[in-house]
């Protein structure tokens, strides 16, 4: 049996806007998928702990449908599609949030997968050739969005995303988060769809939106650097206030951000595709009671280093 150990993600700086050429900030955490797969006479696929919603049943047949499972089953299938699906594998997946939460579970199952069935077939590829697959992969089923989920969860610890396409590794200092995700309300992809057709209604605006992003997660590279923790918490409102500005927040994050400001959180903003999902705030005992308090399910929001890790049991 192969095990694929993947840190789940954090984005930190530049969401929406990596997609147009913007610099992005992304980190991995303590929590880790895990992907299990072993020879088998036909290919299966199980999970017996990611929760499932928005279930269809079919009472004539009891056939039962599920976007959320079409999704991930779609994504497992284009990579082993990459390797021409050589041996019929049984993958089982282990995660410790539900899907769409905004920790990059979607881009942890192709890496999990790229990465484990690759090596049952032989195959020792380094984190960067399994970051570029998981990414080409993710691009098959998604049509939108940038390298960034795939390519963190492949290296692991901060790594910055410039515009030019070039990753570089953050030396940050000890920076601690608290982080709690809701149930969201529409997918990575839908509001991928919904800030392209706002750009396409309003360019020149968005664009510079798009614009004061960058520069807020240019500033951020040195404020993590330098460990001035007052900017970088000063920067995650600015960047949280710019992307409510073109419809990716929730009224829910909204409000919490907002109160958490008046708190006194040092910082606070949505992580990830929005719509719901992720919230993430620098560390204290005020960040942790809100995120509670509005109903977060809170996450072991620890930075670590390490990208995907195979094991071979």
């Amino acid at each position: 049996m192969i095990v694929a150990e993947v840190p789940l993600k954090i984005t930190l700086f530049g969401e929406h806007a990596v997609v147009y050429g913007r610099p992005a900030i992304a980190f991995t955490i303590s929590e880790k998928m895990r992907v299990k797969i072993e020879e088998s006479d036909t290919f299966e696929v199980v999970s017996s702990n990611v929760p499932i919603t928005g279930i269809r049943v079919k009472l004539s047949d009891y056939s039962v449908f599920s976007e959320q499972v079409r999704r991930v089953l779609r994504y497992v299938e284009e990579a082993l599609k990459y390797f021409n699906a050589e041996k019929p594998v049984k993958i089982e997946i282990e995660s410790p949030v539900e899907p769409s939460v905004g920790l990059g579970t979607s881009a942890a199952v192709v890496v999990g997968v790229v990465a484990g069935y690759s090596r049952l077939l032989g195959k020792r590829l380094s984190n960067e050739e399994i970051a570029k697959i998981s990414h080409e992969v993710e691009l098959r089923v998604q049509g939108l969005g940038s390298k960034m989920d795939t390519t963190t969860e492949s290296l692991g610890g901060f790594l910055y995303f410039a515009p030019d396409g070039s990753v570089k590794r953050l030396n940050v200092c000890n920076v601690q988060f608290s982080a709690g995700f809701f149930r969201r309300i529409r997918s990575t992809a839908e509001t991928l769809k919904l800030v392209k057709s706002l750009r396409e209604r309003e360019p020149e605006l968005v664009d510079k939106v798009f614009d004061l992003i960058g520069e807020v997660t240019q500033n951020a590279v040195k404020a993590l650097t330098d460990c001035d923790v007052d900017k970088l918490g000063r920067l995650m409102y600015m960047n949280h206030a710019l992307l409510s500005s073109i419809g990716v927040s929730t009224a829910v994050q909204d409000e919490l951000v907002a109160r958490a400001r008046e708190l006194g959180v040092r910082g606070c903003k949505l992580s990830g595709g929005g719509g719901g999902g992720l919230t993430v705030c620098l560390k204290d005992n005020n960040a942790e009671s809100l995120l509670r308090a509005f109903g977060a399910t809170i996450v072991n929001a620890t930075p670590t280093s390490e990208g995907v890790k195979v094991v071979e049991l």
